[in-house]
Parts: C-alpha cells; structure tokens; sequence
C-alpha cells in the first residue's frame, strides 16, 4: 500500500486511499490557512522529546484529518514541522499515516510462497519504519524469484540480467536491478533511504510479480471461466 503523502504546501494531493484502495482526491478539513506554513491552530502541538532531540527545538506536529472523495471515509495523518527561527515559517519534515492504521504489503496469492513470504517479512519492516532491514528483505525476495523462474548466474546481478533470456522485459529486469541496489547498499554500505525511495522499491517489486504471476493467472481463470460456458451451452444444445 502507498500512504499519502503531503504537498509541501501542507496540502493532501491525489492519491492512493488507505480505505477504498482507489487513486482518489482528498479534502483537507478545516483547510483554512493550510496553502502557508502558519498553523496556529490547536492541532498542532509540541512533537515528541525523541524528535525535538533529532530535529530541533522548533519541530511541531500538526494533526491533519482528510477525507477520499470517492469513499468519503477519514484518513489521518501527523506532519512533523521544524519551524525556522522567524517561527513563522518552516518545513515539513515527515508525514505519517495514523489512521487507517498502515497494514504491509501483501503479494498476491498466485505468487510462490517463498518469494510472498521474503516480501512480507520486508513490508513489515518497512512499516515498522526499518527501511535498511525492508532493503534487505526486498532484494531477498528478488533473488527468491528469480530461482523460481530458473534464472542462472553466479551473483543476483547475473541471475536478473538472465531473466531476459526467460521472457522476461527489459523493463521489469531493469526494475529488478532497483531492488538489488537498494538492498546492497542498505546491506553492505549501510546507507540510509527514505520511506519513500523504500515504497517505491516495493511498488516495483510488485508490478513485477503482478505482471509475471497475477496476470497470467488471471487470464487463465478467465479462460477456463470461457471453456466451462462453452461446455454448458454444448451440453444443453446436442
């Protein structure tokens, strides 16, 4: 799942709603004075001793409630400021999706279940805000896929590239690759991603499998959904 995200004019664009699970627009109760930086209102309070310590004495958190215009239900969110020192304007930070509560990803269950399970254990750690340990268990899951699908080589580089060869596109290949950096660095380098540079990872890891496993499942079902009608019309039809 994608979780919305803030504009940084304080502003919930378009996106994919927690509730309805459709790319929809969002309306921002209590709008008013939302397009500046200024929120003097009583939603926004003093963030936490942990994030003051991290980003300052002058970070706030600001209570946002938005509403999908398709299905109409609450989304909640908390934005962490740090207000410059004119104490008037400032910087959005992070945002963070509190209610819905943000449930992790899930692979669907035409995927073998040793690369589900690898996606899973990373979709809880990137909900758990763990993005290096997420990274880890992405590109763990790639490499699961790619056995699954016979790819050869002697390093994971080689294993994707060899995904060509088994009718894979460049395309999915190339996204594969994403996964692989992001876990080598999170792994061996250490290097910190952002939430965002996370999900993206994961939503390329799952437009992979729902094109490799989901849709051809899919276009099976549909196909012997056909052939049953057709056997049902013959049959009452000698």
């Amino acid at each position: 799942m994608t979780s919305l995200t803030v504009d940084k004019n304080g502003l919930v664009p378009p996106g994919l709603c927690p509730n309805c699970h459709l790319h929809a627009g969002f309306s921002v109760r209590g709008s008013s004075g939302l397009s500046t930086y200024v929120w003097p209102h009583v939603q926004t309070e003093h963030a936490s001793v942990e994030h003051q310590l991290k980003y300052g004495m002058h970070t706030w958190l600001r209570q946002i409630v938005a509403n999908c215009t398709h299905c109409h239900e609450t989304v909640v969110m908390h934005q962490l400021i740090r207000f410059h020192e004119d104490g008037k304007t400032g910087e959005v930070l992070r945002v963070m999706q509190v209610w819905p509560e943000r449930q992790p990803r899930e692979l669907h269950t035409s995927v073998p279940n040793a690369v589900r399970d690898l996606f899973a254990e990373g979709a809880r750690a990137e909900a758990a805000e763990a993005y290096r340990a997420a990274g880890a268990m992405y590109r763990a899951a790639v490499e699961e896929l790619c056995k699954d699908l016979g790819a050869e080589g002697k390093y994971l580089a080689d294993k994707i590239n060899d995904l060509v060869n088994r009718g894979v596109t460049s395309e999915i290949v190339e996204n594969l690759h994403e996964a692989r950096f992001l876990g080598n660095w999170s792994l061996h380098d250490g290097l910190a991603f952002s939430a965002e540079e996370v999900a993206d990872v994961a939503d390329l890891i799952a437009e992979a499998v729902h094109i490799l496993y989901v849709q051809p499942e899919e276009r099976r079902a549909m196909r012997d959904a056909r052939k049953a009608r057709r056997d049902a019309f013959a049959a009452g039809n000698p």
